[in-house]
């Protein structure tokens, strides 16, 4: 269930998985054009953070998005300019800009689409040339003579690869290095040996156009492949986008009326039919039917629903006809505030990235120099001024640090649409990184080991005076009250209730009194047990009966803390309720350690000085625990606090199992991340001796490029297949 997104009236807590901002600040997402590697990434991210304009900014390669907090007074025109100077684009990425930003990534992915299908064209007769000149086949020999090829060639390098001159360009305006340095300087050196040195100075062996035309239209197919496999790894959140309704049944004076989702207010009523999606969160007002929630909670096992019961955006009804009454617009509902999750998680930049960044900011001018040695050397030792150029494109090419910059968030977005699909929002990626380490995980009691909800355990006065107990609580709404069965109920007057004790009121003429130990001191009747699930009836000074209840263990609790020991993981259950009733839950969970009647601050202490702590908590006493841990996981049934304070949020309140599936998650993902940084040097660490000895034609080195960046993705994919 997602109740959690919900408060008392229905609402939406404002401040739910959105940064926690001061009033005099705000955050804004900005789509970056442009961005093609790491550096680029680090120069956008640089950009910002040195303006006076900007108080905290992220920048995401696989996302393509900025994320910025600035002041209050600051325009978000600004940030556009700063991101301009920098030598790329900005979109404000909200409602009213959807539009522009869905048209601007169409024209783009067409322009680079039909940029690679226009310089393969081109690019293939001189291809077939090489080969005929290869295997003297004199028929295709004259795609191979260098007028033709500098023909065919010339618009590759100049009209079809500006993009890389002009990337280059601003690179080294800002005083900085990227990919399209190394690729508009290694096809420059190609393009122009073969005019300088073969076609003026009449050398046939420098002759090499096709070199730099197929170095471009192999970075152009790498940069298409990228695209399609970036749009995969977002496959979560676009998996969420087409789970969402277009049109609604709208119900006016008992009328049904199709229309558009986005004309449907608060409060309206609508009808879902069975085998449709709910299409936004709504309150049912009648019928009943069985729910698929699994794509919001991933629980499999359908949820009965009826009257007075919450239904989230994106269940699917399987049998039955309901009306409801709209409590969220589409802005508000729960997949939406899952995406904007995700969105979040996305955007912030794990610790692990930092090396990454550190490495891709000197990466580029070490491979500037490394191609400068290689082609003195080169020449020096050969005489050949020709061959030093080809070895040092070699080098250049084969060195884009395209890979680097993916390796980390390709894999994030991933892992945190596995986790979405499996109940586990992820909120924080540094939670993703940490909850790895954790050696020590403290849970709350109530709502958290067990269900928040209460069974009468024992009762020890007459069925007479038990039914004049449920009278009195029936009027109460306290939760021990709801869980006494309803049998035949009494009528009363004066009921009154008594803040922090409990209740009183009038049946057939005589007081009663039902709370707890406290309030039966005040009415001068001592009681031995102090147990805060116990409710007392006297009256006139007299202890009638006694009701015990016990909080319901959640059904995996007990397996969950066994899987945690046996991985090593010390549980403590860490609880504000008493010793007795902790004990008690205890005998059934058993937990490592039990830390009873502790207050919000006393658990804040505890939980921060323990050494890679996860709490697991959902109440507004646990918020400062949550926030205090290495990693703060907030249950779906929890407080609004409860869930701005977590990392991760688990969207089903009823499964404790999900806890050991978060810790898998963050192996496997950072086990993966250190993959990618595995495949994205190790074509550098085997390509750049190769092309420095040259060993390597530039051709394969282009190819060897555009792959190294397409297997960091696809194994990142991989990781989506993974179960946890």
């Amino acid at each position: 269930m997602l109740s959690f997104l919900l408060d008392e009236k229905g609402k939406v807590g404002t401040n739910f998985f959105c940064v926690n901002t001061q009033s005099d600040m705000k955050t804004q997402s900005f789509v970056i054009t442009g961005m093609t590697c790491a550096n680029c990434v680090t120069r956008v991210d640089k950009a910002l953070n040195q303006s006076d304009k900007v108080l905290e900014a992220t920048v995401n390669l696989a996302t393509e998005k900025a994320r910025v907090v600035v002041s209050d007074n600051c325009d978000f025109d600004e940030i556009i300019e700063i991101v301009i100077k920098a030598g790329y684009g900005a979109i404000i990425d909200d409602k009213a800009h959807r539009e522009k930003i869905r048209l601007a990534k169409l024209k783009a992915e067409k322009k680079l689409f039909w940029s690679f299908i226009i310089s393969a064209i081109l690019t293939l007769p001189m291809v077939i040339g090489m080969f005929a000149g290869m295997f003297e086949i004199h028929e295709l020999m004259f795609f191979h003579t260098p007028i033709v090829q500098l023909i065919l060639a010339t618009p590759v390098q100049f009209i079809l690869g500006a993009r890389f001159y002009k990337g280059a360009f601003m690179a080294l305006k800002n005083k900085s290095a990227n990919m399209d340095v190394l690729v508009a300087l290694g096809t420059s050196v190609a393009y122009l040996s073969s005019l300088i040195f073969g076609l003026i100075l009449g050398n046939g062996h420098a002759v090499n156009f096709e070199s730099a035309a197929v170095i471009i239209t192999l970075v152009l197919l790498g940069k298409n492949l990228e695209m399609r496999a970036k749009k995969n790894t977002s496959a979560a959140i676009y998996s969420l986008q087409k789970k969402r309704a277009k049109t609604v049944h709208l119900l006016r004076d008992d009328k049904e009326t199709d229309v558009p989702i986005e004309e449907v207010v608060i409060s309206q009523h609508i009808l879902i039919k069975p085998g449709e999606i709910v299409p936004l969160d709504v309150e049912i007002l009648s019928g009943m039917a069985s729910f698929d929630e699994s794509s919001l909670t991933g629980e499999a096992v359908p949820v009965a629903k009826t009257v007075g019961s919450t239904l989230m955006e994106g269940a699917v009804n399987l049998d039955g006809i309901i009306t409801a009454r709209v409590i969220h617009t589409t802005d508000e509902s729960a997949i939406s505030q899952m995406m904007s999750a995700m969105e979040e998680a996305q955007a912030t930049k794990p610790e692990i990235q930092k090396t990454a960044d550190k490495i891709s900011a000197i990466f580029v001018p070490i491979v500037l120099i490394i191609a400068l040695l290689t082609c003195l050397i080169t020449a020096l030792i050969t005489k050949d001024m020709t061959l030093g150029l080809l070895h040092a494109t070699s080098v250049l090419v084969i060195s884009c640090p395209c890979a680097l910059g993916l390796a980390t968030p390709t894999a994030i977005m991933v892992a945190t649409g596995l986790g979405a699909k499996n109940g586990i929002l992820i909120k924080d990626a540094n939670a993703l990184e940490h909850a790895k380490n954790v050696t020590t995980v403290f849970f709350d009691k109530t709502g958290t080991i067990t269900t928040g909800k209460f069974q009468l355990e024992s009762w020890s006065g007459s069925a007479n005076e038990f039914q004049i107990l449920a009278s009195l609580e029936s009027l109460s709404n306290h939760p021990l009250a709801k869980s006494l069965d309803k049998i035949a109920i009494l009528p009363v007057t004066n009921f009154q209730e008594l803040a922090g004790l409990g209740i009183s009121g009038t049946i057939s003429g005589k007081h009663y009194v039902a709370g707890n130990a406290q309030l039966m001191s005040d009415n001068g009747i001592l009681v031995t047990s102090t147990s805060n699930t116990s409710i007392f009836l006297a009256s006139k000074g007299k202890l009638l009966g006694t009701a015990t209840f016990s909080s319901q263990v959640k059904a995996d609790a007990a397996q969950t803390m066994s899987k945690l020991r046996e991985n090593g993981v010390k549980t403590i259950m860490l609880t504000g309720d008493n010793v007795n009733s902790a004990a008690k839950i205890n005998e059934i969970v058993k937990v490592d350690t039990v830390i009873a009647q502790a207050n919000p601050a006393k658990k804040a202490e505890v939980v921060s000085k323990a050494t890679n702590a996860m709490m697991i908590g959902d109440g507004i006493n646990d918020s400062v625990a949550l926030s205090s841990a290495l990693v703060g996981v907030a249950m779906g049934a929890g407080s609004d606090i409860a869930m701005q304070s977590g990392d991760v949020v688990m969207t089903s309140e009823s499964s404790l199992a999900k806890i050991t599936s978060l810790i898998t998650l963050s192996q496997k993902t950072v086990r993966k991340i250190h993959q990618n940084y595995f495949w994205a040097f190790i074509y550098n660490l085997i390509g750049i001796p190769l092309a420095a000895f040259g060993l390597l034609n530039p051709m394969f080195a282009a190819l060897a490029m555009s792959l190294s960046s397409v297997s960091v993705i696809v194994s990142s994919l991989l990781l989506g297949t993974k179960k946890i």
